[in-house]
């Protein structure tokens, strides 16, 4: 009827433009439990066949709140096409960690060794340790097998200050004795490196090796060679394989001179100028992180320590 008011008219009118107004969505925000968080992998490197690997997020303390932590992923290998992981870790209130997978994606497409790069986005109810980047790579199994040895550190002027430079232990600092270089078997699979040459400069010029790596010296997956140039090396040294120079001396200079690897049939393996860490240091040079960062002073590193052979900054085993 004209004029007259309809109630149930009235009630959907009511209801449509009441169902309008929303309230704002707050974020859910984590208490911060003041523990920050750091990434790690149990491996360096996995098969494209079948691959994986151990991703643990780890806090400092235990936090009475969950921790919520985004990952980043980047490198040369593609999310979801070359491997598989969680974009998002939770570590539960009253637990120091957690873990996850990641997974190599089987294909037929020749790549070579890709890289894969891992880093805290964001965390929720907590922070980040510093700046956290890991790296793992993954192996491509349809190209013929690449060896990937890495230089990680190297000592060529030990300290002459009391036995500051006792690098390889024996008790006596001799200048030649105790340089080292450090090599990293950076591979899922065993190399054998006998026959291999390492060369200085001076060597490579003239075609003599400093040291001629034996025969029989197998280097398992990610562990560690360390070469000193002499004495009697003593201690454990991480468990890495441990050899003196067959020529008495690496004959590291320190400055202007090169070190290069070679295999059994002349190919350059390896090589690293030592120019640009030309200043008299009497520690090493390591990398940092360990096998992926650029060169730094070992005394740089929060440590007492002036070089690390055979073993990880950390004094961890590889």
């Amino acid at each position: 009827m004209k004029g007259k008011f309809n109630f149930l008219t009235g009630i959907c009118f009511l209801f449509i433009f009441g169902s309008c107004k929303t309230d704002d969505v707050k974020p859910i925000v984590l208490p911060d439990s003041g523990s920050l968080v750091s990434l790690s992998f149990n491996t360096l490197a996995i098969a494209e066949a079948g691959g994986s690997a151990e991703l643990t997020a780890t806090l400092t303390k235990v936090s009475t709140n969950d921790v919520e932590v985004k990952l980043l992923y980047t490198g040369k290998a593609t999310f979801g096409q070359d491997y598989s992981s969680n974009l998002t870790l939770i570590i539960p209130a009253g637990n120091i960690s957690n873990s996850t997978n990641l997974l190599a994606i089987q294909d037929t497409i020749k790549e070579g060794i890709e890289d894969i790069k891992i880093a805290v986005d964001t965390v929720f109810g907590g922070g980040e340790d510093g700046i956290q980047v890991i790296n793992i790579n993954i192996e491509d199994d349809d190209v013929p097998s690449i060896v990937n040895l890495i230089l990680n550190e190297i000592l060529y002027d030990p300290s002459n200050v009391g036995l500051d430079g006792d690098a390889n232990g024996d008790g006596v600092y001799t200048q030649a004795g105790d340089e080292f270089i450090e090599l990293i078997n950076y591979s899922t699979k065993v190399i054998d490196l006998s026959g291999y040459k390492i060369f200085d400069a001076g060597g490579l010029a003239s075609g003599t090796p400093n040291h001629l790596i034996p025969a029989g010296t197998i280097l398992q997956p990610q562990k560690a060679l360390v070469i000193f140039g002499g004495g009697t090396p003593t201690g454990s040294f991480g468990g890495a394989l441990i050899q003196k120079s067959t020529s008495g001396d690496l004959n590291l200079n320190n400055a202007g001179d090169v070190l290069t690897v070679k295999d059994t049939a002349d190919n350059v393996v390896l090589t690293y100028d030592i120019t640009p860490l030309s200043d008299n240091p009497n520690e090493s040079y390591t990398r940092n992180p360990d096998l992926l960062g650029d060169f730094i002073q070992h005394s740089q590193i929060p440590s007492t320590k002036k070089y690390s052979p055979g073993t990880k900054i950390d004094g961890t085993s590889f």
